[in-house]
C-alpha cells in the first residue's frame, strides 16, 4: 500500500464540522469537534476509495491543498437576508487575524 494526503475542509455549523472533500463531493461526513472530523473524513474516504478500487476507479492526481481555489464572491441580498447572513457569520465564523487578507 502506498501512502497519499488529501485535502479536507472543515466548515463549523450549528452542530460540529461539516467535511468537504473537494475531489469527491459525494463524500461527506461531520463531526462534533476538528479532531472527530478528521477522524470520520479518513474513514468515509477510505470506504469510499475502497469502493472506487472494485470498480477500478482511478484516484484524482490533483488531491491537495495546492490543487484547491478557495475565494470570496459578492452578491446583492436583499436587506433581511443580509441582516440574516451576518447573524450568522459573527456566530460560526472564528474572528479574523489582524491584517490577515
Amino acid at each position: 500500500m502506498a501512502k497519499q494526503r488529501f485535502t479536507v475542509i472543515l466548515i463549523p455549523d450549528t452542530t460540529g464540522y461539516q467535511v468537504v472533500v473537494p475531489h469527491y463531493p459525494e463524500c461527506t461526513t461531520s463531526g462534533d469537534t476538528p479532531e472527530e472530523a478528521f477522524s470520520n473524513a479518513k474513514e468515509a474516504l477510505e470506504l469510499m476509495l475502497e469502493v472506487d478500487d472494485t470498480e477500478r476507479t482511478p484516484v484524482p492526481a490533483n488531491v491537495r491543498a495546492s490543487h484547491v481555489v478557495v475565494g470570496d464572491i459578492e452578491l446583492d441580498l436583499p436587506e433581511h437576508m443580509l441582516s440574516e447572513v451576518l447573524e450568522y457569520a459573527s456566530e460560526y465564523d472564528p474572528p479574523s487575524k489582524a491584517g490577515a487578507r
